[in-house]
């Protein structure tokens, strides 16, 4: 039997890339990926919006060769901290579900 094969789409598209670009562009197709699955399955308009925002940010620049690694690095950096604010949001969404239970 063959072994699977593992394609690198980062690679597939782009071809070749440093080393540093292609850790820097994977980590924001990582965070691209969670911010979908939250899109998906969060109950929380809010942390929803947010992770549509992470994701709008991320799409334009992800197979952009002309995206300077300095510029990835803060994207990076910025995506992440809306990612944590949309957990943030869903928690609070939760909380405040609960409250209402009890205000019942």
């Amino acid at each position: 039997m063959n072994a699977p094969v593992k394609i690198d789409p980062l690679r597939t598209i782009l071809g070749e890339l440093p080393a540093d670009e292609h850790e820097r562009r994977s980590k924001l197709m990582a965070y691209r990926n969670a911010a979908s699955a939250m899109i998906a399955q969060t109950q929380s308009d809010t942390a929803r919006a947010l992770a549509f925002l992470a994701c709008d940010w991320i799409a334009p620049f992800l197979f952009d060769r002309a995206a300077p690694v300095a510029f990835l690095d803060r994207l990076t950096v910025l995506v992440s901290r809306l990612l944590k604010t949309a957990i943030t949001a869903e928690e609070i969404d939760g909380l405040l579900q609960e409250a209402e239970r009890y205000d019942d």
